[in-house]
């Protein structure tokens, strides 16, 4: 078989393997739902893993859906007192659209458990902070502010080990690293997509 031969063959099943890979569009399309107001996810864990996991989950909306009107509204205690609320009911939602003019709410929680301590020595004295292995779960639900339908709802589980957290007295852990990223980043970014995968292309 000549040369120039091979090569078109080559090129032809090439390009033939190419036209197999296929970008779905997301399951669940967030312009439909017009302004969504994204409240703090909530966390019993102490520091500032919520906050880092809050922005997280809003990076992966913003790049899966440029065109998604997606508003920050805060930690979920302030905006309930913002509103004079106790709760997310469908009373709360009504007031949260008329206060800040949302369509649909994102809101969720962190929940942070089994935390079992690594404790190194060297690491201690060179950082003044140690690592963990800890179980962590995110839900996230996207409610509709004017009757409170649930829009969307999924949730994701993950073990890791993390760094740069402190131990406090009865055995919790203090997430109060320098650099989020570094340190609880791989755990982080594994729930959020995850549970962002309906908002995705794939």
């Amino acid at each position: 078989m000549k040369r120039t031969t091979i090569v078109f063959i080559s090129i032809a099943l090439i390009a033939a393997t190419a036209g197999c890979f296929h970008m779905f569009p997301p399951r669940v399309n967030l312009d439909r739902f017009g302004t969504i107001g994204l409240i703090q996810l909530r966390s019993e864990a102490k520091g500032n893993i919520a906050e880092y996991a809050t922005q997280v989950f809003l990076e992966v909306l913003v790049k899966s859906q440029p065109g998604a009107r997606i508003k920050e509204l805060g930690r979920e205690d302030e905006v309930l007192r913002d509103i004079e609320a106790n709760r997310l009911s469908p009373d709360a939602l009504e007031a949260l659209r008329r206060r800040f003019g949302v369509d649909a709410v994102i809101f969720g929680t962190l929940e942070v458990s089994n935390i079992r301590p690594r404790v190194d020595l060297a690491t201690i004295i060179s950082t003044l902070s140690v690592s963990a292995e800890v179980d962590a779960v995110l839900t996230a639900r996207l409610l509709d502010t004017r009757d409170g339908t649930t829009l969307w709802t999924d949730s994701a589980r993950d073990y890791k080990t993390v760094a740069q957290v402190s131990v406090l007295r009865g055995g919790g852990i203090f997430f109060d690293a320098r650099d989020p990223e570094q340190a609880y980043g791989t755990l982080i970014r594994a729930l959020v997509m995850r549970t962002t995968r309906d908002f995705q292309w794939r």
